[in-house]
């Protein structure tokens, strides 16, 4: 008997005992479910948002680097599911570990005086065996740091004033490969280093087959290459997907809303992002797709551009949604449409995501039921050409009109022993009919004025719909109320401090509520 199965990294156990059927919408629903096409950045914006697109290199070049050994990287036995043998529908999809790293790292590389009268220091750290590594370290002070591949030079950054995680670390962006530069730079002005110097307090090593093969010896090729149909490879629906790496592999996708103000919003899996600290260490690669139709040499990851980290918005438990907010403007330019109207049965539907973290991949099939995994707040695909695998959790289904009806959660595990297999022909998708009265707030009804006030208790988990930005259901932090308003909205703070630290990329106006009153951003 098939099995199903959640990919990524927890379990929704009692979630397959709810009540299976075929509703339709809830009654409390609303009258009128609206839809948004899909749309694409103007190239004037794009053009201003050009200098965020590509890596770039780092400072000094000629800095001789400090070389550091890290631990070896130990893939478990079995790398789908590495400690939870027999445990039924486990979590799958795991990439790495966090592991210790030697003491004194950054101590340990001397600085060198650049021109500008500023210094730099260059650390490389290499774990044997790795397939990609990412460094967790302490604020970095008044320090600049580039994170750079050694073997393409390809560089990211530079990162100032990161935003923390709720322990005070933060997780660079994700190198691929066995080593990681680093290049930090202290700007002019200092005699001395500064006493507040970042610390490197450990690693996440990465054991998963980033460029591995999709061909499985047990069924053959079963995923198809997305390069090989150009209308959908060349569509905003193929452009907005992008392949999250955090501690584990999902897909996501870029989330047009009214007014098509290009807010940097995704959409993926709740499963996949369900917790803040989990947003934080998001890193969204793009355009990780085959050069030609079937190409056997994708582009190298460290040359891609890429999004490093993200604001938890919303989540929705019933339909396993999450829409998370982007840190910095989007490097894509594309941004899919939706209809949170109920999805008829043997309606077409289509799939593009990242199984197995492979280029992009697309599926074709058709909507049958309404159940599953989520009970009767999924929507059952069943794929007549092609397969998925797991790390397309969180990859959009679109219907005829290319609108997304929902985000993959869970499929049939094709082997039998509880990890998934490697070519599920069906899935089962978080509804987004079900999702859309928490999730609206964000893409259909936003705002505006948006208002924030930092005593109201908001949504547990940013699962609810008591934030709303509204006068009567206010958000609770600044920022979430940043990427709810629209283009050159007014973000309205009731008085008060707000210990927040983060930067605005769109237009907007930020304003105290009331006629009296100091507002104070940044201070607990």
């Amino acid at each position: 008997m098939t099995q199903q199965y959640r990919w990524t990294r927890w379990v929704l156990g009692l979630l397959v005992s709810l009540c299976i059927g075929h509703a339709q919408a809830p009654e409390d629903d609303l009258e009128e479910r609206p839809a948004i096409d899909g749309a694409t950045m103007p190239d004037d914006l794009l053009q201003r948002l050009r200098m965020h697109q590509l890596p770039t290199t780092i400072r000094a070049p000629k800095a001789p680097p400090t070389k550091l050994v890290l631990p070896e990287t130990v893939a478990p036995p079995d790398d789908r599911q590495p400690d939870r043998v027999g445990v039924p529908a486990p979590a799958t999809m795991p990439i790495g570990y966090v592991g210790d790293v030697p003491q004194g790292i950054f101590e340990r590389a001397p600085w060198h005086t650049q021109p500008d009268g500023g210094r730099i220091k260059r650390i490389e750290l290499h774990s044997r065996n790795a397939t990609a590594l990412r460094v967790i370290m302490t604020d970095l002070g008044p320090l600049e740091l580039r994170v750079y591949d050694p073997v393409t030079m390809s560089a990211f950054g530079p990162y100032t004033a990161p935003i923390l995680n709720e322990d005070g670390t933060w997780w660079s962006t994700i190198i691929f490969g066995d080593t990681i530069g680093l290049e930090f730079y202290l700007p002019p002005g200092y005699t001395t280093p500064p006493k507040t110097l970042p610390r490197i307090v450990g690693a996440f090593y990465c054991y998963a087959d980033f460029y591995g093969s999709d061909f499985y010896p047990q069924s053959g090729d079963c995923h198809t290459d997305l390069t090989c149909y150009p209308a959908w490879a060349n569509s905003i629906e193929g452009r907005a997907i992008g392949r999250l790496t955090g501690t584990t592999g999902c897909t996501g996708a870029l989330i047009n809303r009214t007014g098509t103000d290009f807010c940097p919003i995704m959409l993926t899996a709740r499963h996949c992002i369900q917790t803040q600290a989990e947003a934080n260490g998001v890193v969204v690669i793009w355009f990780y797709e085959s050069q030609t139709c079937n190409g056997k040499n994708p582009p190298n990851l460290n040359t891609l551009p890429r999004n490093d980290g993200a604001l938890l918005l919303k989540t929705d438990f019933s339909s396993e949604w999450t829409l998370m907010g982007l840190y910095a403007p989007s490097r894509s330019d594309s941004f899919v449409g939706w209809d949170s109207g109920y999805w008829s049965n043997w309606s077409t539907a289509t799939s593009i995501n990242h199984p197995a973290l492979l280029p992009k991949r697309i599926q074709f099939g058709t909507k049958t039921t309404d159940s599953g995994c989520l009970g009767a707040s999924s929507f059952y695909t069943y794929w007549a050409a092609f397969r998925t695998s797991a790390g397309a959790s969180g990859s959009p289904v679109y219907d005829a009109s290319r609108r997304v009806r929902g985000t993959l959660s869970c499929a049939t595990d094709t082997d039998g022993d509880g990890s998934g297999g490697p070519c599920a022909n069906d899935g089962w998708y978080g509804r987004l009919d079900i999702g859309f009265p928490e999730l609206r707030w964000y893409i259909f009804e936003m705002a505006n004025p948006t208002f924030v006030n930092r005593a109201v208790a908001g949504d547990p988990g940013n699962d609810g719909s008591a934030e709303r930005g509204t006068a009567a259901n206010p958000f609770n932090t600044v920022y979430e109320g940043t990427f709810c308003v629209p283009s050159n909205g007014t973000v309205r703070i009731v008085p008060g401090n707000y210990n927040e630290r983060f930067r605005v990329w769109r237009p907007m106006r930020l304003e105290r509520s009331g006629a009296s009153g100091v507002v104070r951003i940044g201070a607990p």
